[in-house]
């Protein structure tokens, strides 16, 4: 993993000083991605700047690699899993001068020409000086594994790219302009012909997955063409029975996770306690005995994903960092946050980068050799781990259900693409009523028609895929860690492409085609351990707390930033009511609308950050979250699963509470801003207000609180809506301002 960027003169004008400067600084942008060397390389019209990360061939494999006759030079950010079975087959394997796996790519490319990458397995951007032809590639993995954008600037005379946006953004040419209007319309289910995400900025663009641009140098012409594709069903030989499939299946996975130990540095796991992370788990421990990471947090305890994290780490001998994430400890600070979005440059960051960004300090800080991690990321969305994104959630996946996510698929497909469509016709129901054929808007779309369902559930699920690809590439690369990603062999998804319909609900249902191969790897109870989605379930409102906490920290400084960077770009957030919605989310115990605010304030952060040219602040000295031993773990696991953490809908009505100690509730006045002075009440802590009382009910009842009445009395006396007041007081009790009176 390292970090590559670009600048190209379209008029022809060669590089001067002045350019290596504005490349330097490209490459400080994206230094994270690699911190063990830098080269730059100009060339007429053309710079290059290669940012290191070491994995392969610590010593000789230096990039960009040229050609010995000099005729092409090349840098790659990513991995070349299968070259040692490319090299004894090229022609020029005599020019090899170092153990690098990249070096195949520019000799692959005089062998082959624009089609070097079909004998390549890997993941990878890369970028290709042709001096003969003059013209210069970019290119991407078949999946988009790895990034690479570009962007025109100084009035469409210079062209640009990078690893990361902020490379680009580092070019005094290229506009700073967040693209409101894409993220605004982001949902990472698609429906409609299979797409990457948006780059959310507007002058920005995205090398396509598997995909190749091509500029002319003399001229400045682009094109840009797909050279990989999810093949057609009818490719692949069939085999008789869906056993075969599976079996099938755990081989190639198998050899996926032993290519995706190629290093010559050290390798770890992230451990979610879910399935796909354990069977990578498995099958990576057969070759080393790899560090593994898990996130102990009480969303996570509540999931069952710590427990679950340390058992397979138990059962496969690895050794196992649960990594405290404790809302109590408020450890985060709004800086913090302000480093993770800026690392991501993804408006819809949640809590899982935050974990994952400390997670990967956290494991380079205790493994400072460690510059490789395994994830399970990717299985979902070809597996069929979505099912419930596309019918209600089932306690057990029957295989008819299957065909049911297909059907409801192309339901929604169809409707998109009506409405879209132009067609006058659509609202007279004959796309419903099946008289006019869903095939011929598919064809519109530029989908294949007569798709199957994993066909429909792979095109859905594409944005959804990319996303996580996107943000799992950033966390990682700023700490300068290469993350890898077996269920996304080019080779498995074209394999699952081929299965014919008959057998896909018996192999796609729940998953089962995993679920039996992890029979064999796995505790039976972690095989068969429903699909789960890291924090998010019953204990999902502990992290939600934590994330609304760091928005209204000091002062709200992250929601006033968002405010300013709506304001400088022409944004869509009103100042008074952007501010009262951020503050009434809190106002519901299970902070429900957390996702929404968050996205909406992420995008003004962005715009600021983005507009003001200031970046992020620079990287904490220390890591701020701690390891939870294995001895320690028992003691933590039950001092953290309090009664007052309990859901809602599990506080009992005979429950009966106390204000906490040195709690009280406290009148403030406050200043209407088109009004006269009104009072307003608080929870207050050693006489500071530390809680809004939102509602004159929830006053009524904290007024009543007296540690004799149960909950169902006070909210009976008060003629208060029961379950609403549950909601309310589980917040409060989380927060340590009201406590439970034991019997």
């Amino acid at each position: 993993m390292c970090g590559i960027a670009g600048i190209v003169h379209l008029d022809g004008r060669p590089l001067d000083d002045g350019d290596e400067v504005i490349l330097r600084r490209m490459g400080r942008a994206i230094r994270h991605r690699g911190p063990d060397d830098e080269t730059l390389t100009l060339w007429k019209n053309v710079g290059f700047i290669f940012e290191r990360l070491s994995i392969v061939d610590l010593a000789g494999g230096r990039q960009p690699f040229t050609t010995v006759d000099g005729r092409v030079t090349a840098m790659i950010n990513g991995e070349i899993y299968n070259h040692h079975q490319i090299r004894p087959s090229l022609a020029h394997k005599e020019a090899l001068r170092t153990q690098s796996d990249c070096e195949v790519i520019p000799y692959l490319y005089l062998e082959r020409g624009r089609d070097l990458f079909a004998p390549v397995n890997g993941m990878f951007a890369v970028a290709l000086l042709d001096r003969a032809e003059r013209r210069l590639l970019l290119a991407r993995d078949r999946l988009g594994i790895k990034p690479l954008f570009y962007a025109l600037a100084d009035a469409g005379r210079t062209f640009v790219f990078g690893s990361e946006i902020k490379a680009l953004l580092a070019h005094p040419g290229v506009a700073r302009r967040f693209d409101w209007a894409a993220a605004l319309a982001q949902d990472v289910f698609a429906y409609g012909a299979p797409r990457e995400l948006p780059s959310y900025f507007e002058t920005i663009k995205r090398v396509p997955a598997g995909s190749m641009l091509e500029l002319a140098l003399d001229g400045g012409e682009i094109a840009v063409r797909s050279y990989w594709s999810i093949p057609a069903r009818a490719s692949g030989e069939e085999l008789v029975t869906a056993t075969g499939y599976e079996a099938r299946f755990r081989e190639l996975l198998e050899d996926s996770v032993r290519l995706r130990l190629m290093a010559d540095v050290g390798c770890g796991v992230f451990l979610s306690g879910g399935l796909d992370s354990a069977v990578v788990a498995a099958l990576a421990a057969k070759s080393l005995p790899l560090p593994t990471f898990s996130v102990l947090s009480r969303s996570t305890i509540e999931s069952g994903d710590a427990a679950a994290s340390r058992e397979v780490a138990g059962a496969l001998g690895l050794p196992n960092h649960q990594v405290c994430f404790d809302l109590d400890d408020k450890v985060f600070t709004p800086d913090d946050w302000r480093r993770v979005l800026w690392a991501c440059e993804l408006p819809n960051a949640t809590a899982e980068q935050l974990y994952k960004y400390h997670l990967h300090a956290f494991a380079r800080q205790r493994y400072p050799d460690l510059k490789v991690m395994l994830l399970g990321q990717g299985s979902d969305e070809f597996l069929g781990g979505y099912m419930d994104m596309f019918l209600p959630r089932r306690d057990v996946w029957r295989e008819e259900d299957w065909e049911a996510v297909g059907r409801s698929i192309s339901a929604r497909e169809t409707a998109q693409l009506v409405r879209t469509s132009g067609i006058a016709l659509t609202n007279s129901g004959l796309f419903e009523r099946g008289v006019l054929n869903p095939d011929y808007l598919a064809r519109a779309a530029g989908c294949r028609p007569n798709r199957t369902a994993w066909d429909l559930y792979a095109g859905a699920c594409r944005q959804n895929l990319d996303y996580h690809l996107w943000h799992e590439d950033r966390t990682a690369a700023a700490h300068a860690v290469e993350n890898r990603v077996p269920f996304i062999d080019y080779r498995i998804i074209e394999f699952l492409a081929t299965i014919p319909a008959r057998h896909q609900p018996a192999i796609f249902s729940d998953k089962r085609i995993l679920r039996r191969a992890a029979l064999a790897l796995l505790p039976a109870r972690i095989a068969e351990r429903p699909k789960g989605y890291f924090f998010y379930g019953k204990g999902q409102h502990h992290t939600f707390r934590m994330m609304h906490g760091l928005l209204t920290q000091d002062g709200g400084s992250l929601i006033e930033q968002a405010l300013e960077g709506s304001a400088r770009t022409d944004g869509p957030l009103d100042p008074d009511r952007f501010r009262e919605y951020a503050a009434s989310v809190a106002r519901d115990g299970s902070y429900a609308d957390l996702t929404r605010l968050l996205a909406l304030a992420n995008m003004g952060i962005l715009a600021e950050i983005a507009s003001s040219g200031a970046g992020a602040p620079t990287a904490r000295p220390e890591v701020p979250v701690r390891e939870v031993t294995t001895a320690d773990w028992p003691s933590w696991f039950a001092n953290h699963r309090v009664p007052g953490e309990e859901p809602a809908d599990q506080i009992a009505d005979t429950t009966v509470v106390a204000l906490a100690a040195g709690v009280n509730l406290v009148e403030v006045p406050a200043v209407a801003p088109d009004g006269p002075a009104r009072r307003q009440w608080y929870l207050a802590m050693g006489g500071k207000p530390v809680q809004l009382v939102d509602s004159p009910g929830w006053h009524s009842f904290l007024a009543a609180i007296d540690g004799r009445r149960s909950v169902a009395q006070i909210a009976a006396e008060q003629n208060l809506n029961l379950a609403r007041t549950k909601r309310q007081l589980r917040d409060t009790l989380d927060k340590k301002l009201l406590v439970r009176v034991e019997g």
